[in-house]
């Protein structure tokens, strides 16, 4: 590995790059939001590819500068304004935090959207809008079962050979916790914002949200496969490189790294 990449200007080398391919990717649009409110871009996709690549500071910050640019091209992809940004770099966060002890803020960052959207003015009228959002909670509780999440965990810390079914199974998980928490979080903010930046009737938003619930998850699932397979192609490469990718793969980034023990 080079001596730059072990530089401290290596890793916001890499913020400025992924910041710009995700600003990029942003700009593409991935499907018509309901209610004819706005888009959802692409960026549902690279934001957790960059977290997972980039950490969750770096990948963070690179999602933040990104989603930031690309709205002030395309205002059209701030469905819920400006908490849009905060949304997606959650689920960069998800998706850089799992390899670290920062994970266990990830269950936490669900409960505290679902409990947010269940005291705001809809959360009472369609509370089974959290369904899919829960299981997937339930789901990112693997990382914290004991013998089963170092399973999970091992192949994505790309030190080894990549094994293709545990690494996909990984992935996929990642994936689809990243995503899905993007959405809840969103979802959070938007049960208040949209009643508070368009006048909405909670009967009128109710009916918006619950028009998403059988499109959610068909959303998330397709959006979380791309992202694996995205994933997977990029471990193969990296696992066997010497790019210094992850980031917390690197001696001077791994201080919220998990050591095997802890795994």
């Amino acid at each position: 590995m080079s001596s730059f990449s072990k530089s401290v200007a290596y890793p916001w080398a890499l913020t400025g790059i992924f910041g710009a391919v995700h600003l990029v990717i942003t700009l593409i649009p991935f499907s018509i939001g309901i209610g004819g409110v706005g888009e959802i871009s692409f960026g549902l996709i690279s934001a957790p590819i960059v977290g997972f690549l980039l950490g969750p500071f770096f990948g963070v910050i690179a999602v933040i500068i990104g989603s930031i640019i690309a709205i002030l091209f395309n205002s059209s992809i701030a469905i819920i304004g400006p908490f849009t940004v905060i949304a997606t770099a959650v689920g960069a966060f998800a998706a850089g935090a799992v390899r670290t002890k920062l994970r266990v803020s990830i269950p936490i960052l669900y409960l505290l959207a679902m409990g947010v959207f269940l005291i705001s003015p809809i959360g009472l009228i369609i509370p089974y809008f959290l369904i899919f959002h829960f299981i997937v909670f339930l789901l990112s509780l693997i990382f914290f079962i004991p013998q089963v999440s170092k399973r999970v965990i091992e192949p994505l810390m790309l030190e080894r050979s990549f094994n293709r079914f545990s690494g996909l199974v990984s992935l996929f998980l990642l994936s689809i916790v990243a995503v899905t928490l993007d959405n809840v979080v969103g979802s959070a903010f938007g049960a208040y914002y949209f009643i508070a930046a368009f006048a909405m009737t909670t009967e009128a938003l109710a009916v918006i949200f619950a028009a998403g619930i059988p499109v959610i998850p068909i959303e998330r699932l397709f959006g979380s496969l791309i992202i694996t397979g995205i994933l997977a192609a990029l471990a193969e490469v990296l696992v066997r490189a010497n790019f210094g990718l992850p980031l917390s793969r690197e001696e001077n980034f791994e201080l919220l790294e998990l050591s095997e023990e802890e795994i």
